[in-house]
This record gives C-alpha cells, structure tokens and sequence, in this order.
C-alpha cells in the first residue's frame, strides 16, 4: 500500500488549491462522471505530468488506469461550502448528538472547574452544530426533492427517489425530536452551566428545530403532491398507450374489409361482410373512441 503525503500548513494546503483551481473547477462539475480522461487533466496543467503526480501522492485525486478521480474529502468539501451537496447527513447528526451527551456527561462528572469550562465550551459547539447541520440537511432534502421530481425521466425510479427521500424526512424529524427530548431531560446540567452565552444558544439550536419543522411538513406535503402527480401521469400513460393500441386494431379492421379487397362473389361479399357486422359488434368501443384517438395521435 502506497503511503501518501500529506499537507503540513494551511499555507500549503491553500496554495496547492489556488495553483490548480482550474482542474478542480472542472473535475468538480464533472463529479458525476466516471470518465474523467488523464489526458484531459495534463491539458489543463500545461501537460506537465508532475503536478498530476503530486495531486496523486498527497491524497487529492486518485488514478483509475486512463482516468483520474477527485477524492471523496475534496468532493465534499466543495459541495459543503457550495451548498451542493446531494447526501442528507443524518448520520452526522447522530455524531454530533451522541458527543453532545458525551460531553454533558463528563461535565457533570468532572471537578476541576478549568476543565469543566472546557467540557461547557464543547456542548455550546455541539448544540451550534446540530443546529445548522439540522437546517442544511432540511435545505438539501427540499432541493433533492425538486430535483428527483423535475430531472428523472424515468416514472419508477422518480417514485422511488421520492419515497427515499422521504425516509430521509422521517429520519431529520426523528432526531430532531430525541435532541430535544435529550435537552429537555438534562435539566441539572442546564441549571449548572447557565450563562448568557449558553442560554443564547440553547434559544437559537430551538429556533433552529422550530424552523426545521415547519419546512419538513411543507417537504412532507410537497412529496406527497409529487407522488400523487406521478401516478396520475402514470395512469394517463397507459391510457393512451391503451387508446393508441386500439387505433392500430381499427386501422387494421378497416384494411380488412376495404371495400376494394372484397371479394366480387356474392356468397363469398355476404359471408365477409356477415363477419364484419360481427367483428364491429364486438369491437365496437374502439370505433366509439375513434375521434378521441384522432386528436390524440392524428
């Protein structure tokens, strides 16, 4: 296994991605692909294989035989400060809530009071955190949703897009309510660590969760209209691929009994025409539907 190098300042760290800005810049709208062509990166940076090469060994990009691949760490972060980030980081909440409890617990344990600061200092992070990392994800399901139900072509998986991100929903609701209840139940660590500043964010991780409420019943509301919408468009799909089956059949009916294509005989005219009084009977409701087919494919 290869041992890769890592950035010893920030300096460094935002020199190399000031350098190759534009590599970044086109590697990261090209994300989704997974045909990121080497030789399309060499262009970019003058063909000077090194520079390539030194994104490789610190741990930026990764080599895929002819193709060249951002690191998930990078891709992240750009979608983080961008806004675009597609994943709905439940998990990350659970993180923060779990080292919330953590931290509120060795203070409530802890002695020494410069260290009981310390352990304040981090649940006042923790809460800021779970905040603004509750209403992100509130952000980036509202703009999943929209973008599941406006650019997927395809009926089936649009639904079930949808639905996912619904167990999303579900998800930010759920641990919404088990932070509160945590903030509510810890009423002898909040009467321990009052101040202003700890009062203030309490107030604001509730704003937060109040805000975040509000939008995931409109969210709720939303992907039930949208979901609504797709069956609808569903059902009139199939009718009118129903109506368009039942047009070929009448066109084929009536190339049958042309009048030219009949035979001259009597007996052989009265025992074809005797079958296509039968076969109109039977076929009658597509006839019926022939001038609602022609406007529909006409």
């Amino acid at each position: 296994m290869e041992t890769l190098s890592h950035f010893r300042t920030i300096e460094e760290l935002v020199k190399m991605l000031d350098r190759e800005k534009v590599l970044f810049r086109d590697m990261f709208e090209r994300r989704k692909s997974l045909s990121y062509r080497t030789d399309f990166a060499l262009e970019i940076v003058d063909y000077k294989r090194e520079r390539v090469q030194y994104l490789i060994e610190h741990g930026v990009i990764h080599e895929n035989g002819d193709f060249l691949e951002m690191e998930d760490v990078y891709v992240q972060f750009f979608e983080e400060v961008l806004d675009m980030n597609e994943e709905i980081s439940v998990a990350s909440v659970r993180e923060h809530i779990n080292a919330l409890k953590e931290s509120i617990g060795y203070y409530l344990e802890e002695t020494n009071e410069h260290r009981k600061t310390q352990y304040q200092g981090n649940v006042r992070k923790m809460l800021r955190r779970i905040g603004l990392r509750t209403l992100k994800n509130v952000i980036d399901l509202k703009r999943n949703v929209d973008v599941a139900y406006k650019q997927e072509p395809n009926y089936k998986i649009k639904k079930t897009r949808l639905e996912n991100l619904d167990e999303k929903r579900k998800g930010i609701k759920q641990l919404i309510a088990e932070c509160e209840k945590m903030m509510d139940g810890e009423v002898v660590f909040f009467k321990m660590a009052t101040d202003p500043e700890m009062q203030r964010t309490t107030m604001d991780v509730r704003n937060d969760f109040t805000e975040a409420d509000h939008n995931l019943l409109e969210i709720e509301h939303q992907i039930i209209d949208y979901i609504n919408q797709i069956e609808l468009q569903s059902q009139l799909l199939k009718k009118i691929r129903r109506l368009k089956y039942m047009k070929d059949q009448l066109k084929i009916i009536k190339e049958e009994f042309y009048p030219a294509k009949l035979s001259r005989e009597p007996k052989t005219r009265f025992s074809v025409c005797r079958k296509a009084v039968s076969d109109y009977k039977k076929l009658k409701p597509i006839i019926d539907c022939s001038k609602i087919q022609t406007v529909l494919f006409e």
